[in-house]
């Protein structure tokens, strides 16, 4: 048999313009960094012999970064995303700390620069209160010395308290950020809409330890970081449960690493064991989180007046936003909510801003205004429980 090595190597070469021009036609993921590297990254904290203006003012920092976690993602302005460098080769910044009181957003249709981002923001306990967000940049909490509803036994570590946690950032302003976040992970970026291992998982909120993914979060990623936000235009969080050690956990999950007694019995200790117990204890006396709308009762009517028949919700809220059990399907926000065993899942963030909001604990809305029998659309509750607010 006779090889044609001239045949051969035209067919290579196709191959390879084919797999490039797919690669840079693909749509490419949101999470991934872009623009030049300069505009992160330093060799050696030096430039014109001495630092930047521009750079933290107590580096050098690890990996080479130009400031440290809330040094990049803070802003002296109200406007709740800054551009790093210029031109074609900049990149744009989610801010999660203002120094000045951004706009929280407070219908589910709003939009402009200095509109508190997803995840909400650090400027009011940092500003305010202890109790209106995370403690995870500059001071511990004055009340409390641990994280609320902690059943995990390690003292010394995230799960016990963000602030005081360190690894791998080191007597570093922002101790808590890399106990949720890991920021390795901002060079990820796949063709996929749903980000997971290939985008270092949605948010880059992965486990800081063990080997298994089932703890990793994935998610589809709302470019503007829902600064713009609407039923049709927001993130979809992944909430999903499969029980055992091993098994596979969505957001909810992730928060009941530091909060597990707040959750139910699937994440707590009942029983002897932290993954004893049923969906439910009975009674189960808090408010549940990680577990599907129900295809009967008011919360099957999520997002009306509650007068509807019972499984027909009403069309996405971002004020409460829902978890998703098939996000692998996804490759676009969804207006619609489904209900029933295989439908969409009440969560942690259906309340709660990740950092931190203008309500106590972090809450989405505010909870002391929240009036039954008077109806009030600023108020989350009745978003779920739709036969209150009539």
């Amino acid at each position: 048999m006779i090889l044609d090595i001239s045949s051969i190597r035209k067919k290579v070469f196709v191959a390879t313009i084919l797999v490039f021009f797919f690669w840079i036609s693909a749509p490419r993921c949101w999470a991934k960094v872009t623009g030049v590297c300069s505009n992160c990254h330093t060799m050696h904290y030096s430039q014109n012999g001495g630092a930047l203006v521009a750079w933290g003012s107590t580096g050098p920092y690890q990996n080479l970064l130009v400031d440290t976690c809330v040094g990049c993602h803070s802003n002296t302005s109200t406007e709740t995303i800054k551009t790093l460098g210029s031109g074609a080769t900049a990149s744009r910044v989610p801010v999660v700390y203002n120094t000045v009181e951004p706009t929280y957003p407070t219908t589910p249709s709003a939009n402009g620069p200095s509109v508190t981002l997803a995840g909400g923001n650090f400027y009011w306990v940092e500003k305010v209160g202890d109790q209106y967000g995370h403690n995870v940049i500059s001071h511990a909490d004055a009340v409390l010395t641990e994280a609320p509803g902690r059943n995990q036994g390690c003292t010394n570590s995230c799960h016990y308290s963000l602030y005081s946690w360190t690894f791998p950032w080191p007597n570093s302003q922002g101790h808590g950020c890399t106990a949720c976040h890991t920021p390795a992970h901002h060079k990820g970026g796949s063709s996929t809409p749903i980000s997971d291992e290939e985008d270092g998982w949605y948010r880059f909120l992965a486990q800081r330890h063990g080997t298994s993914n089932d703890r990793n979060i994935k998610g589809l990623e709302d470019p503007d970081w829902q600064q713009s936000v609407s039923p049709t235009d927001h993130n979809e969080y992944w909430d999903y449960y499969v029980s055992g050690p091993g098994g596979v956990y969505g957001i909810s999950r992730f928060c009941a690493g530091c909060h597990g007694l707040f959750h139910s019995t699937r994440y707590g200790p009942a029983n002897g064991g932290f993954y004893a117990g049923a969906w439910f204890a009975a009674p189960w006396l808090r408010h549940p989180a990680g577990i599907y709308f129900p295809s009967t009762g008011e919360t099957s009517k999520y997002n009306t007046d509650g007068t509807g028949p019972e499984g027909v919700p009403g069309p996405y809220n971002p004020l409460a936003p829902v978890g998703r059990q098939n996000i692998d399907s996804y490759t676009a926000p969804s207006s619609s909510v489904t209900v029933g065993s295989g439908g969409d899942m009440v969560m942690c963030l259906s309340c709660h801003r990740a950092h931190g909001s203008p309500y106590p604990d972090m809450l989405r809305w505010d909870y002391t205004t929240c009036q039954a029998g008077t109806p009030n659309s600023s108020c989350g509750c009745f978003i779920c429980h739709t036969e209150k607010d009539q």
